[in-house]
């Protein structure tokens, strides 16, 4: 990901391409190219990042986020459904 963003713009410019599926082949293509010298540097660059992450936010999971927003979507289809049926039941 630290690759992938670091060299996303200077391959866009190069190939004149927007659709981020291409991009994304490219960038693939070249990180696969790289010897695991030059891999290392994002591995551990990548690992620096994990460990501020960890220090910046000790408690944090993926799990507390995960389907956060489909729950909020339900709360208010619920939310709608009863308002409408109180609006249904008080029109004369």
């Amino acid at each position: 990901m630290l690759y992938m963003k670091e060299m996303r713009a200077a391959v866009r410019q190069e190939v004149h391409e927007r659709e981020s599926a291409a991009i994304n082949r490219i960038l693939g293509r070249r990180w696969n190219a790289l010897s695991r010298a030059e891999q290392s540097k994002y591995f551990d660059l990548a690992q620096r990042e994990r460990l501020l992450h960890l220090q910046l936010y000790p408690g944090w999971s993926a799990r507390d986020n995960y389907g956060k927003r489909k729950r909020k979507d339900n709360q208010r289809k619920i939310t709608l459904k009863i308002s409408s049926s109180l609006e249904n039941c008080l029109s004369p």
